[in-house]
């Protein structure tokens, strides 16, 4: 199966649906939710108000049934609908065809012969009677020639005759539908062409290519959901929560589940011998072995067997399920054509509060079962699979059906009171979907109530939208009731991750009374329904944040104390194919009611990437019983943890008593308070330093932020958003981390630091800093972080556990200490750096290749010296807290936070430094900032003058001499010397990627053009302190000027003194190339037109940006530093103006932040 195919498609065709589905709906006066046009009935026509086409009578029921839809569910949502469920059918035919599954025999999308026209449109007089065909229609239609039409005809009558089999897919009221199928579907690129194009190998696969094409549909969906951060409603949940399950691990599930039912009857099964994901069970004590031999299943009976999938998605899981139970009829001797009615009568029901995932399982396990019973479509084989879309109740109140009920004044008190209970139920069906919990309901009490409104009322005009809509409601209600409150020997599911905080306000509330243990997430919360019978078993894949969390630390006691874990897979990241990164990671897992003190067995593939094939060797396995997770803080469920470890936190202090770690503030509005600290003027008494998480790094450093705390944050209290923790540890000297890391780091936090909560900070005393600053660099860290917390977030909470075991604490001392000068030293030798002193390629050396040597020197030495310092530490805790069993000293060159020497890079940054010296922030002659905000001290540049305004022209040649290509040669000639020039020159453009057919000035050249800018906002986090002002592509006007010199005259200087004096040249040398132009011939003539018309490009887009620059230089506007970057920067972009000639033109007068 080629997936990028099917997404590709997927994609394209509920994307190109859609749009014709809206144009259709257009076309019949239905333009928005409150833009729809009268129609009415004039004799045998339909007329719409504004159009002067006339149609056919029936249109206009069709059409109220359309308008119906977009009043109650909206305009968007309906044509999202109408898209999908044509999206569906035609998959659905495409799917049928090629495995030969429609009764006729024909295909009716394709021809397997090639050609546009398809098979059945070859074929109708022996489709006549099955599709009940009107041929004079057919028989007019091919005459005039009328393909497409015939077409649409036959492929309706198609679905309307799939109907009885598939009613799903098909259903038979929707026969508005046709009003919306795409007018276009033979010729050209279409929704069935581009169909047709996807090659018939990917159909003749599992039908699981029906789940696939589902996800990818709805993807682009998922991802704006996600991307909105807007609570997620019922509406947006099915695209957020779909992801198809891999199949080895429903093979996992389905064995260990289903197929441990049967084997636990009949042990001797030949089954065992094709479940390759089965586990057998670890070893227990004889007298556990009893207990769990006595709650087996014995001679179980296929037909006995129930199993629910409560999220069933497009049905993968269903289906395989199906294919086990296949077997097992088999095996007890079934009739195989009876096989597969037996399985949909008797075992399997699936639920969805998707409508169209709950009609693709459905269609799914319909094809399942055709592919084993060729006569399963025969009345006496078919059987409707029991999948179930979960509905609301919000129609009937809507509707007000008490008062209804009580109008037409046949149902008792306790029918009233029975279909009240139910429409209770499901008032939120929609969200909470399977994860409702059901109370005592007279089934047969609602059951009358239905049977009355059916056979016996006769109700007044008023009553009928609940005698009709209302009562298909009720059954639909009834029927998922009775699900809901059945008992299954087994539940197997893939539930939703969803985080109940981003969900509306009545799930929260239902979460949190019904589900209290695992109210935190959705998938958590189906851990604890109740649909399995007392000792049948719970098949699931979640995320495996439950196992560690504090915020499930009470659905871990709870397990405990109920449940045994019979077995798991720890599956980690990259267990998804489709999803990259380390946020999703799950685990599968089977489970059952308790009965002793069992173990369990756990397969840890958390570090594995073939994970299937790690699995299958049955490799990394351990076995234990859950009570043992009790003697861990927290409880979490680290069933890998030595008897070794374990000791230790029995017998230990933890970090809680001995270094109390603390949450950070939450600030509340970022924005507002938060800035890069060179951003601001360093002047400016409002803004103080403050950690923010940061990179991976040990021991010093990302000291990048600073906060509005003047006042003592008078400013950020104010405002009312704030949350300020552990105000009396603000700014005193203790160790961070950043909370959000795959890999944690721990770093020195000097005296007078704000922390935020994107960091954790634990304060030990003096005497001990050091040392637990060394003790959280160790590896030793990671066997107890691992345990508490392995997911992308460390808590104070997960530190506060980590057992203290003190040793050698002098020689730990010593090694800190270097450390973090080291990492010091590192962290102020980059320009970001708050004590950034002096660019290390400036040095007392004419080649700045000498230069390098030295400085890489320096960087290597520095790095071997950490490595080998946090080796001897590593050694040092291995050996104090008895882990040499578990771990090595040895350090990866990828983990020491150092850096190498990089050529490419530190020439890069040399010439950021040297744009700096050009604009006053440095000078030669004082180290550090010698201007970034305040008053301008001349006395700090004797050596070399910066620019007299901090503004600097870029020019696309070499020569121009107020340039700043040229301004930074002369500085290197200034810096390092005339005579070592040309060897400097070249070794930049070396390090710069120089063309084979350029000189070294014109790599520097094409460097600052092209590459400077965008080096510079991904060093400054795109927070720029050098702002470029362009007027776009064509390169027309480029300059560059100093945030922090900035004034309100800096616009009127960039157009008088600098853009100006550029277009007029530019408007020059285009006048000369038409003199060259006009006595040049041949190749030059060509070469030369080119340049003319690369030129006058350039100048227009000038002559444009020129005008909105003079508009914007006459406002003369203020910057205020204190705002930072994102608020001023915002000031010259989005400028909107009528040109001179008459265009209205919005533009940026900055480059881009993107």
């Amino acid at each position: 199966m080629d997936k990028r195919i099917l997404q590709t498609y997927s994609i394209w065709a509920k994307e190109n649906l859609e749009k014709q589905i809206e144009v259709s709906l257009k076309t019949l006066g239905i333009n928005g939710d409150k833009d729809i046009k009268n129609a009415k009935k004039i004799g045998d026509f339909t007329k719409i108000d504004g159009d002067s086409n006339s149609y056919p009578a029936d249109l206009l029921e069709k059409r109220k049934h359309i308008v119906a839809l977009v009043t109650e569910k909206g305009y968007k949502n309906v044509i999202e609908e109408f898209a999908y469920t044509w999206f569906n059918r035609f998959v659905a035919l495409r799917f049928m065809e090629v495995h030969d599954f429609l009764p006729h025999g024909f295909r009716v999308l394709s021809n397997r012969s090639g050609g546009v026209e398809p098979e059945i449109l070859k074929n109708l007089n022996l489709v006549n009677d099955e599709l009940n065909l009107d041929m004079n229609i057919c028989a007019s239609l091919k005459e005039q020639g009328k393909t497409e039409e015939l077409f649409r005809y036959v492929l309706l009558r198609q679905c309307s005759a799939l109907a009885d089999i598939l009613p799903m897919l098909f259903a038979k009221d929707n026969d508005y539908l046709e009003l919306l199928l795409p007018k276009s579907l033979l010729i050209g690129e279409t929704v069935l062409t581009k169909l047709i194009e996807i090659p018939e190998d990917n159909f003749l696969n599992e039908v699981e290519i029906i789940g696939w094409m589902y996800q990818f549909y709805i993807s682009s969906k998922k991802d704006d959901v996600f991307a909105s951060k807007k609570t997620i409603t019922k509406d947006t949940l099915p695209a957020v929560t779909q992801l198809f399950t891999p199949d080895w691990i429903v093979r996992y599930m389905a064995e260990n589940s289903v197929g441990r039912i049967w084997l636990e009857s009949y042990p001797q099964s030949p089954l065992r011998s094709e479940m390759k994901y089965y586990v057998d069970g670890p070893e227990q004590t004889e007298e556990v072995q009893k207990k769990i031999d006595a709650i087996k299943y014995k001679n179980v009976n296929p037909e006995e067997i129930r199993v629910i999938e409560p999220c069933c998605g497009s049905g993968h899981i269903l289906v395989y399920v199906f294919d086990l139970l296949y077997k097992m009829y088999e095996e007890k001797g079934y009739s195989t054509r009876e096989i597969p009615s037996l399985i949909l009568k008797n075992n399997l029901v699936g639920l969805d509060v998707d409508k169209r995932a709950a009609q693709l399982a459905a269609f799914s396990l319909v094809m399942r079962a055709r592919s084993v019973n060729p006569r399963f479509f025969n009345d006496n084989y078919y059987t409707v699979p029991q999948v179930y879309e979960i509905h609301d109740s919000h129609y009937l109140e809507s509707i007000g059906f008490k008062q209804h009920m009580k109008n037409i004044g046949v149902f008792t008190d306790e029918e009233i009171k029975a279909v009240e209970t139910l429409v209770e139920l499901f008032r939120n069906g929609k969200t909470i979907g399977s994860l409702i919990k059901m109370k005592p309901i007279k089934f047969e009490c609602v059951e009358s109530v239905i049977n009355k409104l059916e056979h016996e009322v006769v109700a007044s005009i008023f009553d009928i939208p609940f005698t009709e809509d209302g009562c298909a409601l009720l059954k639909k209600l009834l029927a998922q009731a009775k699900v809901l409150s059945a008992k299954y020997d087994i539940m197997i599911t893939n539930p939703p991750y969803i985080g109940i905080s981003s969900m509306e306000a009545p799930v929260k509330d239902y979460a949190v009374k019904n589900y209290p243990n695992s109210k935190t997430d959705m998938f958590a919360m189906f851990m604890e329904t109740g649909f399995v019978k007392k000792n049948g078993f719970t098949a699931m894949i979640n995320m495996h944040s439950w196992m560690f969390l504090s915020s499930f630390e009470k659905l871990r006691s709870s397990l405990i104390s109920t449940t045994t874990i019979v077995n798991m897979i720890h599956l980690g990241p990259h267990a998804f194919e489709e999803i990259n990164g380390e946020v999703v990671q799950t685990t599968t897992f089977v489970m059952r009611s308790k009965v002793s003190t069992e173990n369990g067995q756990f397969f840890r593939l958390v570090r594995c990437t073939d994970k299937e094939s790690v699995f299958a060797s049955r490799e990394h396995k351990y076995s234990c019983n859950l009570e043992r997770f009790l003697d861990i803080p927290g409880i979490p469920f680290a069933y890998w943890i030595t008897d070794s470890t374990l000791d230790v936190y029995k017998k230990h202090e933890k970090m809680v008593s001995f270094a109390p770690p603390k949450q950070g503030s939450t600030l509340g509005i970022n924005d507002l308070f938060l800035r890069m600290w060179y951003e601001v003027s360093n002047k400016s008494d409002r803004w103080f330093p403050c950690l923010k998480g940061g990179e991976y790094r040990k021991w010093y450093g990302n000291h990048t932020y600073c906060v509005n705390w003047k006042n003592n944050g008078n400013a950020v209290r104010a405002a009312g958003r704030a949350t300020i923790r552990n105000e009396d540890k603000l700014f005193q000297k203790g160790i961070s981390w950043s909370r959000i890391t795959s890999n944690p780091s721990f770093r020195i936090m000097p005296d007078g630091y704000f922390f935020e909560s994107a960091s954790g900070v634990c304060f030990p005393s003096k005497s001990y800093l050091q040392y637990t600053l060394g003790l959280l660099n160790s590896k030793v860290i990671s066997v107890f972080s691992e345990i508490v917390n392995p997911t992308l977030t460390l808590q104070s909470g997960d530190v506060a556990t980590i057992p203290i075991m003190i040793g050698k604490q002098e020689k730990v001392n010593l090694l800190v200490h270097d450390n973090v000068s080291l990492c010091t030293e590192d962290w102020d030798y980059f320009e970001t750096s708050w004590d950034f002193q002096v660019h290390p390629l400036i040095q007392k050396k004419f080649l700045i290749a000498d230069a390098f040597d030295t400085w890489n020197t320096e960087c290597q030495q520095r790095f071997d010296t950490l490595k080998s310092n946090e080796e001897e530490l590593n050694r040092i805790f291995i050996e104090i807290y008895g882990l040499q069993d578990e771990l090595t000293p040895e350090v990866e060159d990828k983990d020491v936070t150092v850096r190498l020497a990089d050529k490419e890079r530190d020439i890069k940054s040399l010439i950021s430094y040297l744009v700096g010296v050009i604009m006053g922030r440095y000078s030669l002659d004082v180290p550090g900032l010698a201007f970034a905000g305040g008053e301008w001290d001349a006395s700090k540049y004797r050596t070399y003058q910066p620019d007299d305004d901090g503004i600097v022209p870029i020019y696309s040649k070499v020569g121009m001499e107020d340039g700043l290509t040229a301004r930074i040669i002369g500085l290197i000639k200034h810096t390092y010397g005339e005579n070592t020039y040309r060897q400097n020159m070249d070794y930049i453009a070396e390090a710069l990627g120089k063309n084979n057919n350029e000189s070294s000035e014109e790599t520097l050249c094409r460097y600052l053009n092209d590459g400077f800018y965008a080096d510079h906002l991904k060093v400054y986090q795109k927070r720029p302190i050098y702002w470029m002002f362009s007027s776009g592509k064509h390169g027309g006007f480029k300059c560059l000027i100093y945030m922090h010199r900035y004034t309100e005259d800096t616009l009127a200087l960039i157009n008088g003194k600098y853009f100006l004096p550029e277009s007029t040249r530019l408007k020059n040398d285009m006048e000369e190339l038409l003199s060259r132009i006009s006595t040049a011939e041949g190749r030059d003539k060509i070469r030369l037109e080119k340049e003319r018309q690369k030129l006058a490009a350039a100048y227009n887009e000038a002559i444009e940006y020129g005008q909105v620059l003079d508009h914007m230089a006459n406002k003369y506007i203020a910057i205020d530093l204190d705002d930072g970057v994102k608020v001023n920067y915002a000031k010259f972009q989005g400028v909107e103006l009528v040109t001179d000639s008459g265009t209205k033109v919005k533009k940026d007068l900055l480059v881009p932040i993107k």
